[in-house]
C-alpha cells in the first residue's frame, strides 16, 4: 500500500537517493524543474528513484527526449501539479576505445537483441531501456563484458545503435526460433578454433575476420555444436555453417554503428554469391621496381599490387594490395594467395622465408633465376647483364622481385577462364566475401 506523504517529503526523499551523485539544474521555475543526474551506474539510480515513487504512489512517465539523452528520464508530477524531471547521465570510466569500446558495443549488442527475443518478445524503444529489463535478459546473453559495463557505461549513440540492431534481428528472425546471443563465449571459442585449427593446415587466410566477421552469434536453443566442430576442411566448415545458417540453428552477425532503423544484408550465401566486376586484363612491372601488378578493372588505378609491405630492410610482408578508382579496397597476405592458386590448380609460389633467405644469400645462381623470369615475362634481354644488376640491387628488391616475377608468369600463362577466376576470388577476399569465406549477415 503506498504511503501518503506529502510533495515535501517525497522530494527530501528523492533528494537523498541522489544525494551522493553529481548533480546540475538545468532550469527551476515554479512548476518546473529539470534536473541532469551523472552517475556511474543510472541504470541503477534510475531504478532506486522509480522503486521509490511507486512506493509512495506517485505518479511519473519514463519519456525519451531526444534533447536531452537516448536513455530514458524520469517525469514526475506532484499533487500541486508541479513537475520534476530527471535526466540521467553516465559518469566515469568511460566507454574506453578502440577495442575496449568494440567489445563494449557488441557485447551490449547481445545483451538488446537477449531482452528483445527472450524478454519483450517484440521491438523495444527507449522506454525499455531499464536495469530490470536488462536483468532478465542477462541470462541469455553470454559475452565477455561485465553487466555494469552494458547497462551503465555504454554511449548513448550506441544505445540508438543497440536498439535498432535487436529490432532488426527480431523483423527477421523473431518467430524462427528460440536464441541466446554469444560474444567472446565458449561456443564462440570453439567457433574460432575450429577455423584456426582448420587453416593452420589449409592456409587459406591471413586471419579469422577475413574467413568470417562476425561479431556476435545467435545461436538457437538445443544446438549441437558437434557440426561445427567436426569439421576438418574449409569446404566442409563453410557447408556446416550454411546448414546451420539455413536452420535457424547457428547466425554470424557482422555489427556496423546503426544510425537509422536498422538493416540486414546477407553476406557469402552460397543462393547469391556477390558479383563482381573484376576480371584478369593483364600485368605489368619493369626492371627497377620492386613490385608488379594484376590488372582487374577498366581503369588505371583498378589493380593488384604486389610487393613487399615489410619496413625498410625488412624481408617479410609480401602481399597484394586491392587499389580502386579512389581507394585501396584490402590486402592479400602470401597464404591466401597461395591458396588460391592451389584452389585453380596453379603453381604456388615459394613461402616468405624462403625468398627472404634466397634474397639475403644473393648467389649468383638466384640472380639469375630472377633474370630468366624477367625474360621469360619480356622487360629484359641481356641474362648476365640483369643478373649482375639484381645482385647489386638490395635485399628486400631480390625479396620481393623474385615473388613478384613468379606470379606475373604464372598468371600470363594461365588460361583466361583460370586467371578471371583467381582475380575475381583475390578481389572478393579483400571484402571478407571469397568464395571459400563463411556465411553471415551484415547489420548495418
Amino acid at each position: 500500500m503506498a504511503q501518503k506523504l506529502s510533495d515535501g517529503d517525497i522530494l527530501i526523499a528523492i533528494n537523498n537517493i541522489l544525494q551522493p551523485e553529481k548533480k546540475q539544474v538545468l532550469n527551476a521555475g515554479p512548476k518546473s524543474v529539470r534536473i541532469r543526474v551523472s552517475s556511474p551506474q543510472r541504470a541503477e539510480l534510475q531504478q532506486r528513484i522509480t522503486s521509490q515513487l511507486d512506493a509512495f504512489g506517485v505518479k511519473y512517465t519514463t519519456d525519451i527526449v531526444k534533447s536531452e539523452s537516448s536513455f530514458p528520464v524520469t517525469n514526475i508530477r506532484f499533487k500541486d501539479n508541479s513537475n520534476l524531471r530527471i535526466v540521467y547521465k553516465k559518469l566515469g570510466g568511460g566507454s574506453g576505445a578502440g577495442a575496449a569500446l568494440t567489445k563494449l558495443a557488441e557485447s551490449s549488442q547481445a545483451l538488446y537483441a537477449a531482452l528483445v527475443f527472450n524478454v519483450l518478445k517484440r521491438p523495444m524503444t527507449n522506454k525499455d531501456v531499464k536495469l530490470e529489463n536488462f536483468q532478465k535478459a542477462l541470462p541469455t546473453a553470454i559475452t565477455d563484458e561485465n553487466f555494469d559495463s552494458m547497462v551503465n557505461k555504454l554511449p548513448d549513440d550506441w544505445v540508438n545503435s543497440s536498439i535498432a540492431g535487436a529490432n532488426a534481428l527480431w523483423r527477421r528472425y523473431g518467430n524462427k526460433a528460440k536464441f541466446t546471443f554469444h560474444r567472446g563465449s565458449p561456443q564462440v571459442s570453439q567457433i574460432e578454433g575450429t577455423f584456426t585449427a582448420i587453416n593452420k593446415q589449409e592456409k587459406a587466410f591471413g586471419n579469422l575476420n577475413k574467413w568470417s566477421p562476425a561479431d556476435i552469434y545467435m545461436i538457437s536453443n538445443g544446438f549441437n555444436i558437434a557440426t561445427i566442430t567436426n569439421e576438418k576442411s574449409l569446404k566442409g566448415l563453410n557447408l556446416a555453417m550454411w546448414e546451420d545458417l539455413q536452420a535457424n540453428k547457428l547466425i554470424g552477425v557482422s555489427l556496423k554503428k546503426i544510425s537509422g532503423s536498422g538493416s540486414i544484408s546477407n553476406m557469402n550465401f552460397p543462393t547469391d554469391r556477390k558479383q563482381t566486376s573484376a576480371q584478369f586484363r593483364g600485368t605489368t612491372t619493369n626492371m627497377d621496381a620492386m613490385d608488379g601488378y594484376i590488372k582487374w578493372g577498366a581503369g588505371n588505378n583498378e589493380k593488384i599490387q604486389f610487393r613487399s609491405f615489410g619496413g625498410e630492410t625488412s624481408l617479410t610482408g609480401w602481399q597484394g594490395e586491392i587499389k580502386g578508382a579512389s581507394a585501396n579496397q584490402g590486402k592479400v597476405s602470401l597464404g591466401p594467395i597461395n591458396f588460391v592458386l592451389k584452389t585453380h590448380g596453379l603453381q604456388q609460389l615459394p613461402e616468405s622465408k624462403e625468398s627472404a633467405r634466397l634474397a639475403a644469400e644473393n648467389s649468383p645462381q638466384h640472380a639469375a633465376n630472377i633474370a630468366n623470369s624477367m625474360i621469360q615475362y619480356g622487360i629484359a634481354s641481356d641474362a648476365a647483364a640483369t643478373t649482375e644488376m639484381i645482385q647489386q640491387k638490395s635485399n628486400k628488391y631480390r625479396y620481393s622481385k623474385y615473388l613478384v616475377m613468379l606470379l606475373l608468369n604464372t598468371m600470363e600463362s594461365a588460361s583466361k577462364q583460370i586467371a578471371d577466376e583467381f582475380v575475381q576470388d583475390l578481389y572478393l577476399y579483400a571484402s571478407s566475401q571469397a568464395s571459400y569465406s563463411a556465411p553471415y549477415i551484415k547489420l548495418q
